[in-house]
C-alpha cells in the first residue's frame, strides 16, 4: 500500500504499480494545503486521493452569503465523493476567498479532525448570515404593484415562499389570490378555477405569462408603426412645395353704391341757376 508523509522530501509513492501522474497529483494537493500552517490534522493531509480526480469549481463564499447554503452546495458538487472526509476537507477552503480565506489561514493548526469539525467552525463564525425562516404572514403581506408583470410577481412570491419552512399548499394558493392584481385574467381564471397546489398554479400561469408578453410586444409594434407614420408625415410636409402666402389685411371691395358720385346740389337749385343765367 502507498504511503506518503508530507514532511518527506520525497514525497513518493512507495508501490511502483501507482502511476506518476497520480503521485503527482496527490502531492499538488497536499502541497497546496500546506501553503501556510494547515488547520488540518495529518490523517487528513495524508490521506490518499481518488484516481483521476480533479479540483472542482464551486460558488466562492465571501461571508456575504449563506453559510449552510455553500455548504450544502459543496456537497452537492462533491456527490460523488461525499463520503471521503479528507478529500472534501481539502477541497472546501477553494471555494473561500477574500475575508473568508483569511479566516480559514487564521485556524490553529491541526484543530479540524473532520469535515464536521471545519463545518462547525465555518457556521459559526458567520452564523450572522444565516438566511431566518419566513413566517406564513410574509407571504400575505405581499402586493403586487399594478404595472408589475404576473411572471416577475411569480418569481418574487415564489422565492418567499421558499423561505417559508412550513406552508400548507391550499394556504399559499390562497395567499397568491389575494395579493395579485384583482380583475386580471389571470386572477378570474384562478377564481373560476382554484389551483390545489403552488407548482399547478405556476403551470396554469405560463399561458397567461405568455399572453401578457403578446401583448407588449403588440403594443410595442404598433408604436413603432404610429412613430414612423408621424416622421413620414413630417418628410412629406417638408417636401411639399411652399403655399403663396397672402396679406393678413384683405382689401374691401367697395360696394357698388359707392360707386356712383353722390349729387351735390338738387334739381331746384340747378333749374334756378340756369333761367338766371338767360
Amino acid at each position: 500500500m502507498a504511503t506518503y508523509d508530507y514532511r518527506s522530501s520525497q514525497g513518493r509513492s512507495a508501490d511502483p504499480r501507482i502511476p506518476p501522474w497520480f503521485s503527482r497529483e496527490n502531492e499538488a494537493l497536499r502541497s497546496s494545503a500546506r501553503t501556510v500552517a494547515s488547520p488540518f490534522t495529518d490523517e487528513i493531509l495524508n490521506a490518499l486521493n481518488p484516481r483521476r480526480f480533479s479540483i472542482l469549481l464551486f460558488i466562492l463564499f465571501d461571508e456575504t452569503t449563506d453559510p449552510i447554503d455553500h455548504i450544502y452546495h459543496t456537497q452537492l458538487k462533491m456527490a460523488l465523493n461525499i463520503n471521503n472526509d479528507p478529500l472534501i476537507c481539502k477541497c472546501f477552503p477553494t471555494s473561500l476567498t477574500g475575508p473568508a480565506l483569511n479566516w480559514f489561514k487564521n485556524l490553529t493548526q491541526g484543530s479540524i479532525a473532520s469535515f464536521q469539525d471545519l463545518c462547525d467552525k465555518f457556521i459559526s463564525q458567520y452564523y450572522g448570515n444565516k438566511l431566518l425562516a419566513k413566517d406564513v404572514l410574509s407571504l400575505f403581506t405581499m402586493k403586487q404593484h399594478e404595472d408589475e408583470w404576473l411572471q416577475t410577481f411569480l418569481i418574487k412570491f415564489n422565492l418567499v415562499k421558499s423561505m417559508v419552512m412550513e406552508c400548507h399548499p391550499s394556504i399559499a394558493v390562497q395567499a397568491f389570490k389575494l395579493t395579485m392584481n384583482r380583475g386580471t385574467p389571470f386572477h378570474t381564471n384562478l377564481v373560476l378555477n382554484t389551483s390545489k397546489t403552488i407548482d399547478e398554479l405556476n403551470k396554469r400561469a405560463d399561458g397567461f405569462v405568455c399572453l401578457e408578453e403578446e401583448k407588449a410586444t403588440n403594443a410595442r409594434k404598433t408604436s413603432i408603426i404610429s412613430t414612423e407614420d408621424k416622421s413620414k408625415a413630417k418628410i412629406q410636409q417638408k417636401q411639399a412645395p411652399p403655399q403663396r402666402q397672402t396679406s393678413w389685411k384683405v382689401e374691401k371691395r367697395p360696394r357698388e353704391e359707392e360707386l356712383v358720385t353722390p349729387l351735390k346740389v338738387t334739381l331746384e337749385l340747378e333749374k334756378a341757376s340756369s333761367d338766371a343765367d338767360h
